[in-house]
């Protein structure tokens, strides 16, 4: 290690890292918490919060962070293309089935629901978090959202849900997931997604082709599993061959203005 490294170690273990961990989404990002739902959703809320009003200045700090305001652009977005999705549905006469991939709390389809006719929605969100699972379902209160705790992949949970009910989702919403996962695991979740939907159906895929805040995520940050928070960043261009060599069409995919978060949709093939 050269003396630049070991100047630059120290200063992110011994003087910053202290310095963020009085802060809330420093402290529940560096203990472990950094891709639990319930983090995004203290970004999503964007009220700072501390050990003491020292703590409360870092967390603003943190909470204007660009990575953290292309998070909250990301809810928006999110919301936008549901409302359009769900408009479209109306106007055939469709109601909209919503199931939310890897969801957490979920908190843009409370908020989504809130501005819906609930007649004309249905939500199925899908995590293994159950603390995230038991808040979205205080966020929901008496709206039409289920929160089921599952592995999407390793149980196969809406492929068996679906056959025992007959419900099929329309609208399938995958974000904050892939970037933590290897190209297996994306390509047979993308591949339970296009079995499951149904055809004409909606996917919306959300990944990270960069990040503003990777050398401190990296230095800092950890995952539920207890690893560092290292994600992989993805080309728009990938996707778009993944999703195209499973038979999905009309794929439009968008990059946001801080070149962080990638945004697909795209339909099941008719």
């Amino acid at each position: 290690m050269t003396f630049k490294e070991k100047i630059e170690n120290f200063w992110y273990q011994r003087i910053l890292k202290n310095i963020i961990l009085l802060s809330k989404l420093g402290r529940t990002s560096i203990k472990g918490a950094a891709d639990s739902g319930l983090n995004f959703d203290h970004m999503y809320r964007n009220k700072p919060k501390g050990v003491n009003a020292f703590g409360k200045f870092v967390d603003r700090l943190l909470l204007n962070l660009p990575s953290v305001k292309a998070t909250r652009n990301r809810k928006q977005i999110i919301i936008k293309i549901l409302e359009n999705e769900i408009s479209n549905n109306l106007i055939l006469n469709k109601k909209s089935r919503i199931v939310d991939i890897a969801s957490g709390p979920a908190r843009y389809l409370s908020e989504l629901i809130n501005e819906t006719n609930q007649d004309d929605i249905e939500v199925l969100c899908i995590d293994k978090d159950r603390r995230s699972l038991n808040f979205g379902k205080i966020l929901a209160s008496t709206k039409p959202i289920r929160f089921v705790k599952a592995d999407v992949l390793k149980t196969r949970h809406l492929q068996r849900l679906s056959k025992k009910i007959f419900w099929h989702p329309n609208i399938v919403l995958c974000s904050g997931l892939f970037e933590y996962k290897n190209d297996e695991f994306v390509l047979k979740v993308l591949k339970q997604v296009y079995e499951n939907i149904e055809k004409g159906g909606l996917f919306i895929l959300i990944s990270q082709t960069d990040n503003p805040s990777r050398k401190l995520m990296g230095k800092l940050g950890t995952t539920s599993n207890g690893k560092r928070w290292e994600l992989i960043y993805r080309d728009p261009d990938q996707l778009r061959r993944w999703v195209l060599g499973l038979g999905f069409r009309d794929v439009i995919i968008s990059v946001d203005r801080w070149g962080m978060y990638e945004f697909c949709t795209c339909r099941k093939h008719t």
